[in-house]
């Protein structure tokens, strides 16, 4: 009558009239049988106090509600529709991927709440780990998703646990993550490696006659976003000529929305000045620095631009690749790889978390002083020096 089924006689207690420690949900079991005992003592009372009741009638006043399943993909349509009414094109992309990966998993996008037990992301990591993730260059082998991607994947699962439950669309008894028994998530940290002086030496006087635009293009982008204390390449490509005001940049970090300003170094006005002409372009018609946004109808399209804007991305990073292997280096270098260098140059210098705070806008001196010690070696390569110095 309740709908709920046991796999063997052996998990249910006759004489305590419960359902066995054996089962690994019997507390939630028990907890529901409670629930339908007391609405039955009501309705049995209820029957009674308004006379003879029938053996149907009784039958009839008990029969339970019926519960419609709440599917994942449901709640989780409805995440990926804000990301998108919000323009978080990368949020979108990224969380779609995800959850079809999981949908792969269990091999039906039917899946309930209540399927999506610990046992189930158990079984979801080891299947995550075996996952590949695709390679650039078909001369190298894919690689499995790192540590720190797995735990992604099982964050993203959880975000939607956690809007289903303050939604009140599922219980909070079933919630799978955190306490003793459940998946716990932990962030490991991730290596952030900048390049050293002689590498962007390198970089600022590679010779790029007879290469395409985009390899320029990239390059120039890459040192500005350095220039200008690892400024983020979403704001670099989106820098207009209006920003520039009595030789400082003044710019809104699109990440946090904080206002600053920067001075514009004379290695930045060079590549700068490579750009002026579009300044007077005609058809710049959004006065921006750089080409790949200029000829987008509005730039307030959030989720268009977005989504522009990561493509663009795609091509620049692809382009430092062949750009490193040219200076014969082997790191690295992606767009956001700017704001690391700049970050570890600043700590071999020495530079207060004050200073850098106020550069990288961060709310709290404690998130600068966490970043910055991602790239604080010195005390330890001292150390170590001391110890084996005999």
């Amino acid at each position: 009558m309740t709908g709920q089924k046991l796999d063997s006689l052996e998990q249910w207690d006759s004489k305590m009239q419960r359902v066995r420690k054996s089962h690994p949900n019997s507390v939630r079991l028990n907890n529901f049988l409670l629930n339908e005992l007391a609405k039955a003592n009501d309705k049995a009372l209820e029957l009674e106090t308004n006379g003879h009741a029938s053996a149907k009638e009784v039958k009839i006043g008990l029969k339970p509600v019926e519960v419609v399943p709440v599917y994942f993909k449901d709640v989780a349509r409805q995440y990926l529709k804000d990301q998108e009414a919000l323009g978080n094109y990368e949020s979108y992309a990224t969380e779609d991927g995800r959850f079809k990966r999981l949908y792969d998993f269990a091999k039906t996008d039917t899946l309930t709440f209540d399927e999506i037990t610990v046992d189930f992301l158990q079984r979801y990591r080891i299947y995550l780990r075996q996952c590949k993730k695709p390679s650039y260059n078909e001369n190298t082998p894919e690689k499995s998703i790192s540590d720190r991607t797995v735990t992604n994947y099982l964050i993203s699962v959880r975000t939607i646990f956690n809007r289903a439950i303050s939604a009140k669309l599922i219980s909070k008894d079933i919630y799978p993550f955190g306490g003793k028994g459940n998946i716990s998530i932990k962030l490991g940290g991730s290596a952030k490696i900048g390049l050293e002086e002689t590498e962007i030496r390198k970089l600022e006087t590679l010779d790029l006659t007879g290469y395409s635009e985009i390899y320029h293009h990239a390059r120039n982008i890459w040192l500005l976003e350095f220039y200008f204390a690892g400024m983020r390449v979403t704001d670099c490509l989106l820098l207009k000529w209006i920003d520039f005001q009595n030789g400082r940049l003044y710019y809104q970090m699109s990440k946090n929305g904080e206002h600053g300003s920067v001075k514009v170094p004379e290695k930045a006005s060079i590549i700068l000045n490579r750009y002026r002409d579009s300044k007077d372009d005609g058809n710049n018609i959004h006065g921006l620095v750089f080409p790949f946004l200029q000829k987008m109808p509005s730039l307030n399209d959030r989720m268009e631009v977005r989504r522009t804007i990561s493509f663009v991305v795609q091509r620049l990073n692809k382009a430092m690749r062949k750009i490193m292997t040219m200076i014969g280096s082997t790191k690295n270098a992606s767009q956001h790889k700017a704001r690391h260098s700049f970050a570890q140059r600043a700590e071999e210098k020495e530079i207060h978390p004050k200073v850098l705070q106020k550069m990288y806008r961060h709310e709290s001196i404690l998130t600068t002083m966490i970043y910055q010690s991602n790239f604080s070696f010195k005390k330890a390569d001292d150390a170590i020096d001391a110890v084996l110095n005999f």
